[in-house]
């Protein structure tokens, strides 16, 4: 029946639980919104889709070789001195390379991209490519063309003759093909490309010429290189353009003049490389030249040859034989002394000589062998008789005279040998020098050797580098290996994408009215819906009245089942609920009162007077506001707004209750007490004693009686009388009421400055969750 909210929250709380369904509803509500925005943006995608240009897509996949990138293989004798860089182009500079502007301005300029040609249709321009019925030709200077910026709409008149027409088609003037014209860029000649262009008579030619710079940038924008997978070379070339020849061969022209340009830029540099390396042979011959003179005077001045190593080795040789023959003649230098000695003495005169001791004269060894034979002689006679013997003196006279003849021999080969001696050692001395000299003459001819060998091979190298250079000139290569050559993938325009633009179209209409929508709620600080009373309020809801759209004032009847009816028949159950537990014997009285004016407690009031009697009940409807009141408006007073009501009774004392009571003329009628008139005291009267008369009466005579009051919010008359009241039903009116002005019948609820108050929304939507009457809709029977 009603709701009370069990939450104790402060006024202003926001505590609520996100209902999905209530969101839902809130937007289907609209829905209308959304049919109205897609179809709107329907219509602006078919539009849109209609109007436009369609562009197709052109690619090409190309293969840029990175080994052999433009000036790689120029520099490549550099690189290996380490006089440059040796790290490779990276595939990002060929794709910077090929989007140049250096690049694209020659295709436009060789594909005569800045004059473009259209033949009108009924909606769009169609350009004509790579053929026109006419073609213009432009005789001023290239520097003058390429900053060029005109327009010509040229309507061809026959097969000899055109006009130039205007933007809106007027004939501007008359001239005939092949002739020169004068024009505000120049002089020019306009030539039919048909033979049979008079059959085109009528037809309208625009011809509009670009400064080659903005055609340039244009097509630096619109060309997309991307590479084709990872850490690869391959590179796609796309382009969208109306034209698909045309885009064809912009693609096709600018990988020919890539390449173009990358074995231009090789031969250039194996030219300057090959001069180069050229000049830097010269220098290093005349260097090499120095270098062997060097060596050549450097042997020839300490006696050296090629093979310093080997002559030092045999002068080694020859030095350890000449000390090997010193030592055998000092040995036998010493024997002969030896040797002298023992023959001179007396005390050996009659001994033998030892005969082997390597004397190399024969003829010491004949004399050695004649004296020991003649001592052996001597010495067997001796055995047998005395040294008197004629025989034995004799053979000491031969002894004697072969002594002398050895000590002879002796001193003749010491001499010999210490000549021998004194040449043997000279040599020594001699080579024991050059042996002592050899490391720093080796050490020497070392360096020269080494710088003769750095020169001969830097000298043999460069020459390698000059014939490859050579050939490199003669023979490059491009850069850029056509895989694919230019086409277009599908018949099919990429753009306009219809499926793109619709399905956008379609999510932007509906994303539309969503967000106005969201933003509406946002910023609404109206009540919107009963939930909006749920969140704050704490006292009881007891009920909501749909939007009356009926121009009655007072709608209510005994047979009607309309919405708003059967809304009225709820919050009659609803009223006695609330006021089961009164003690009071006497008539109900319950207060209909809001916080500001037009929130319908005028309306509510009056039609729950008509609710009420319609059950039989005694009722009379009182009008307190004495201020602004509308009893006039809803009820047939018997002389309108002048008619005598509250304030004339509480004024005149000569009054009864009775006098001010009308009786209201229709079905199930009412009794009603207007306001009367307006006073200019109004709290003043109604803290008179007669208020208090008069609501005993009615009490006393009525069952319920219905209080008109004045919106609590402007004025303090509702609060003086709020005693009388068993019930206060505060009117809040949806996306009428401000959301901040629920805290005052919240603090009213909650100080009990009126008694027994509940809350009732006026004016409700579908979201009030009633279906009235149970499929009989507002139908009255």
């Amino acid at each position: 029946m009603f709701d009370k909210t069990p939450s104790s929250s402060a006024i202003g709380a926001t505590t609520s639980s996100f209902n999905f369904r209530d969101l839902i509803i809130r937007y289907l509500k609209k829905w209308y919104w959304f049919v109205l925005s897609i179809l709107l943006f329907g219509v602006l995608a078919y539009l849109h889709i209609r109007y436009s240009v369609p562009q197709y897509n052109v690619s090409s996949t190309v293969l840029i070789s990175q080994e052999q990138s433009v000036s790689e293989s120029e520099l490549a004798a550099f690189k290996d001195l380490g006089l440059l860089d040796n790290t490779q182009n990276k595939l990002e500079n060929e794709i910077q390379i090929i989007k140049s502007r250096t690049l694209i301005s020659n295709v436009v300029d060789n594909l005569n991209l800045n004059i473009q040609y259209f033949s009108e249709g009924r909606i769009l321009e169609t350009e004509n490519y790579p053929k026109s019925l006419v073609q213009i030709n432009l005789l001023a200077e290239d520097s003058i063309i390429s900053k060029s910026s005109q327009v010509f709409h040229v309507l061809i008149n026959s097969n000899t003759s055109f006009s130039f027409l205007d933007e809106k088609g007027k004939k501007l003037s008359d001239h005939f093909f092949g002739k020169t014209i004068s024009t505000g860029i120049g002089k020019v000649i306009i030539t039919p490309n048909d033979k049979n262009i008079d059959t085109y008579k009528g037809r309208v030619i625009k011809i509009k010429i670009t400064p080659l710079q903005h055609v340039t940038q244009k097509y630096r924008e619109r060309i997309s290189i991307v590479t084709v997978g990872d850490n690869s070379s391959v590179v796609k070339i796309s382009l969208n353009d109306p034209v698909i020849n045309k885009a064809r061969d912009i693609i096709n022209n600018l990988v020919e003049e890539y390449n173009k340009a990358t074995i231009e830029n090789k031969k250039e540099m194996s030219s300057k490389t090959a001069s180069f390396i050229g000049e830097r042979l010269a220098l290093i011959s005349g260097d090499l030249s120095e270098v062997d003179e060097e060596a050549a005077g450097y042997k020839s001045k300490f006696g050296l040859t090629n093979n310093v190593e080997a002559q030092t080795q045999r002068v080694a040789d020859i030095d350890s034989r000449n000390v090997q023959e010193i030592a055998q003649l000092g040995t036998q230098l010493s024997v002969i002394e030896s040797m002298s000695r023992f023959v001179s003495s007396q005390e050996g005169r009659y001994d033998l000589i030892p005969a082997n001791l390597g004397f190399d004269e024969p003829t010491i060894t004949n004399t050695i062998s004649r004296y020991n034979a003649l001592i052996l002689q001597r010495k067997r006679l001796l055995k047998t008789s005395s040294e008197q013997n004629p025989v034995v003196v004799n053979i000491d006279q031969q002894i004697d005279g072969l002594r002398q003849v050895l000590i002879g021999s002796l001193n003749s080969l010491r001499s010999s040998i210490n000549i021998k001696l004194k040449s043997l050692r000279t040599q020594d001395q001699y080579f024991s020098g050059k042996l002592y000299n050899a490391p720093k003459r080796q050490k020497d001819l070392r360096v020269i050797e080494r710088e003769q060998t750095i020169k001969e091979q830097l000298y043999l190298y460069l020459l390698q580098k000059r014939e490859e250079a050579e050939i490199t000139s003669n023979v490059t290569l491009s850069n850029a290996r056509v895989i694919d050559r230019a086409s277009a993938l599908s018949a099919y325009p990429v753009s306009p994408n219809k499926r793109i633009i619709y399905t956008g179209a379609i999510f932007i209409g509906f994303l539309i009215p969503f967000i106005l929508i969201y933003i509406s709620d946002l910023l609404n600080v109206k009540i919107s819906s009963r939930a909006d009373l749920e969140k704050v309020l704490t006292m009881p809801i007891i009920g909501a009245i749909p939007k009356v759209r009926s121009k009655k004032k007072v709608v209510i009847s005994k047979h009607d089942r309309s919405g708003v009816a059967e809304a009225f028949r709820i919050l009659r159950t609803n009223l006695d609920f609330l006021m089961a537990g009164s003690t009071n014997d006497k008539g109900k009285v319950i207060f209909i009162t809001s916080t500001i004016s037009g929130e319908g407690k005028t309306m509510i009031s009056s039609n729950l007077a008509r609710t009420l009697s319609i059950t039989g009940k005694k009722v009379v409807y009182l009008g307190t506001d004495l201020r602004d009141p509308k009893f006039h408006k809803f009820l047939d007073l018997p002389e309108g707004k002048h008619t005598k009501g509250l304030t004339n009774f509480i004024m005149n004392k000569e009054l009864n209750p009775n006098d001010v009571i009308y009786r209201d003329n229709k079905e199930d009628a009412f009794d009603y007490i207007p306001s009367g008139a307006i006073p200019p005291n109004p709290a003043e009267l109604l803290m008179h004693e007669r208020v208090n008369t008069m609501f005993e009466y009615l009490k006393g005579y009525y069952d319920y009686v219905i209080v008109d009051t004045s919106p609590v919010s402007l004025v303090a008359d509702t609060l003086l009388i709020g005693h009388y009241a068993d019930l206060c039903i505060y009117i809040v009116r949806e996306n009428y009421s401000d959301k901040r002005i629920l805290q005052m019948p919240q603090s009213f609820h909650t100080e009990k400055r009126l008694p027994n108050i509940a809350v009732l929304l006026n004016a409700a939507g579908s979201q009030a969750g009633y279906n009235y009457g149970y499929g009989y809709g507002n139908k009255k029977n």
